[in-house]
Formats: structure tokens, sequence, C-alpha cells
């Protein structure tokens, strides 16, 4: 059994994450730190999770019982484990707290997006950082076309998403993500990036992007371009139609929209579940590729009303 940590487990996120993991087949959560809750129920917090997990938040974090940390906190125990890495060789982090003074690089952390950076998180990857929502929808719209340098001149995304998910802080890292990913896999481009947030209503879990790139290649062409990419991928979906992010609420898939609305133009548009998404599944998603596990192992579809 893989056993967890979670620092930070007090958060609206780490609920989502504890959800996923007390169903996950290989994982036991030892230890539940939250500053000022101690001895208190992990369930009177969460209180979805009464009658499934009878957790008490802890007084600390011992690294030596764990396999593994999540971490979405700004407390001194979380950077405690974020700045001493070389005391814990062992010990697998991953940090989902999206931080923006998170320096991942500084601390050889890898951007867990697996639909880029799966082969390195399955290579004695040790410490891991979740990617924000927007910047990873983005990106699963923008890298196939980038790994076939078809990228030319600025970006502009047009996104929806619940408002918690989109402060202006929050949009510039998403910004400088992509244009990160975007620079180290298509050396020749050299545009902006422009976020836009649209007026389009979403529920608390939706986020929506759609970006339309000047490309004159026909539609067959661009699909072939994408399912080299992507259809290995046991998350990310291409379908011949928009559709509402309800179809994917409380899931891990991103299903990609592919579109040309005038022979010189591509438009790419993707929705997932923004709590799954730059969340709590892909926290889990990393931690399946980093201990060897089947990337779909404790996120299998469950069953959605909508």
């Amino acid at each position: 059994m893989i056993k967890v940590g979670i620092a930070g487990a007090d958060t609206p996120m780490a609920g989502e994450l504890i959800r996923i993991l007390v169903n996950h087949p290989d994982v036991e959560i030892i230890s539940a730190f939250a500053p000022g809750k101690v001895g208190r129920k992990v369930a009177s917090v969460h209180h979805g999770l009464e009658g499934e997990c009878d957790l008490d938040f802890s007084q600390d974090i011992n690294p030596a019982r764990l396999d593994v940390i999540f971490i979405d906190a700004h407390s001194e125990v979380a950077d405690r484990f974020r700045l001493n890495t070389d005391r814990w060789p062992d010990l697998r982090i991953i940090d989902m707290s999206h931080c923006p003074s998170l320096d991942f690089k500084s601390l050889d952390m890898t951007y867990g997006l697996s639909e880029i950076n799966r082969k390195a998180l399955v290579r004695g990857c040790r410490r891991a950082v979740v990617p924000r929502t927007v910047a990873e929808m983005a990106l699963i719209c923008l890298y196939p076309l980038a790994r076939n340098l078809l990228l030319k001149g600025d970006v502009t995304v047009d996104y929806a998403c619940p408002p918690d998910i989109d402060t202006p802080e929050k949009a510039e890292m998403s910004r400088l993500e992509i244009l990160d990913v975007l620079g180290k896999t298509q050396n020749s481009f050299a545009g902006n990036v422009t976020l836009h947030r649209t007026p389009e209503e979403v529920s608390q879990r939706g986020a929506r992007v759609e970006i339309e790139i000047p490309c004159a290649i026909e539609i067959n062409e661009v699909f072939k371009i994408f399912e080299e990419i992507y259809d290995d991928h046991n998350f990310t979906h291409l379908i011949p139609m928009t559709v509402s992010g309800y179809e994917v609420e409380g899931t891990q898939k991103c299903l990609v929209s592919i579109q040309k609305k005038s022979p010189d133009t591509v438009t790419v548009s993707a929705v997932a579940d923004c709590r799954m998404r730059g969340g709590a599944g892909d926290a889990v998603h990393i931690m399946n590729l980093l201990f060897g596990l089947h990337e779909r192992t404790g996120l299998y579809l469950k069953v959605h009303h909508f």
C-alpha cells in the first residue's frame, strides 16, 4: 500500500483529493495535517466523508512513515517538505497548491501534465507540481500544434471557469505556464499568449477553453496530428463536436474538439472538470505514474447525473 500524507488537508481541494483516495485500492492515508484543526475528525470539515473516513487531523506529518505527501498549503510544515527534499530522498512530493511564489524549477519539480511529461513522471521522478486548470487545458489544445511547428504569431485563449479558479494573479500564472511550455516545445514560437475570459456560464466544476489558430492544413490532417499525440492517453479524447462541461463533471477526462470554421484557421476547444484537472484528479494521476500504477487506478468513471 502507498502510505499517504496530506499537508493542508482542510482545503476544498484536499477534500476532493481525500474523496478519491479513500476508494483508491492501493492507498492508505496516514496523516492529514491542517493548522488549528488537530484532533478533529477530517469529516467534521469535509462533511461528505461521514461514514467513509474516520481519520483525525494530525498534529504534524512524519515523513519516515510515508511514501508520498500531497501539499495544498503554504504552512511551515508544507515548506519543510518543499525545501528539504534531500532529507527524505525516497519521499515523493506532489504539490497541488498553485502557490504563486513556488519556483518549481529551482526545486527540481516536474511539471505534472502527463499529456506532455508522462515519460518524465514514470522514469524516477520524485517531485511534481500540478498544473493550473486553464494552463493545462490550453496546453492540451496547443501542444500537438507546437510539436509540429504550426504555431505562428500570438495566441489568444478564450476560457470560462468558476470565479475561484480565475483571479488576475492566477490568470497571469497560467499565462506564464503556457508560454514556458510552448517555448520549450516549439523553439521558433515567439508570439505572446493572451487569456480572455468569456461571459459563458459554467458550473462550479466546469471549465472550457477555445483557441483559434491560423492553420491552412485540412482538418483530417489536423486530427491525425492530435491522434498521434493522444491516442495512448487514458483521459484526453478527441471528439467531432463541442459538448457541455456537464458531460465530464466528476471525471478526469478532457474532451477536445477540433473544427475548421474557415479554410485558413483551426479552432480547438476543450472541456474538463476544474476540480479534477488542475486539482485533485491530476494529483492522483501523477501519484499513479510515480508509483508505476495504471493511470486510471482510482479514477474510473463514476455514476454522474446532470
